[in-house]
């Protein structure tokens, strides 16, 4: 972007839970130990790779709050409070028009996304830790993408990285990095 940086966005699914590996069915569980370490190593690479990460967004459920803490220690940045309109969505909710239509949560999820990048041309980067479906809605809604069942294509690994820029001079958002899991080694694979 010719040196100019504008507004990032950076999705990141939480670490493995315990409902990831069937040990904890509830809609809220906690990290498994692999999950605190994919954390850890997320953590460390946004570090690494000089990131600097203005502010953290996560939802209201235990694992992507237990995710955020982890990765703002590293970083020493905040974690803003959770959000309700980040929560899990089941993947039949994309399956059906009607809920879609409807649903209150998802106009607040948009409400709240149109906030956070009212100002898309300072140089600010937001890190939303959410969930899978979660993540492809909010890549639909800033890529202006149907909120459909299409969107269950873009699968997101545990603690994996996406990133979304603001493209000036073509005034739309730019998908640059999609679920992404490198700074994932040995045992938090």
């Amino acid at each position: 972007n010719n040196g100019d940086v504008w507004m990032i966005i950076i999705l990141v699914r939480h670490g493995e839970s315990e409902r990831n590996i069937k040990v904890d069915k509830s809609d809220d569980s906690k990290l498994t130990r692999k999950g605190i370490l994919q954390a850890q190593n997320l953590g460390k690479r946004l570090k690494k790779d000089k990131i600097k990460i203005n502010e953290i967004y996560t939802s209201n459920l235990i694992r992507t709050k237990e995710t955020a803490d982890i990765i703002a220690r590293i970083l020493n940045v905040p974690v803003r409070k959770g959000l309700d309109e980040l929560n899990e969505y089941d993947p039949d909710f994309l399956r059906s028009r009607i809920k879609i239509i409807f649903d209150v949560r998802l106009r607040k999820l948009k409400k709240f996304i149109k906030k956070i990048t009212r100002k898309k041309e300072r140089d600010k980067t937001i890190l939303i830790i959410a969930h899978g479906v979660m993540n492809a809605i909010i890549v639909g809604i800033l890529l202006q993408f149907p909120i459909r069942k299409q969107l269950l294509r873009l699968r997101y690994k545990n603690a994996s990285l996406t990133f979304l820029n603001w493209d000036k001079p073509h005034k739309n958002w730019r998908l640059d990095l999609m679920n992404d899991t490198h700074h994932l080694q040995g045992k938090s694979k």
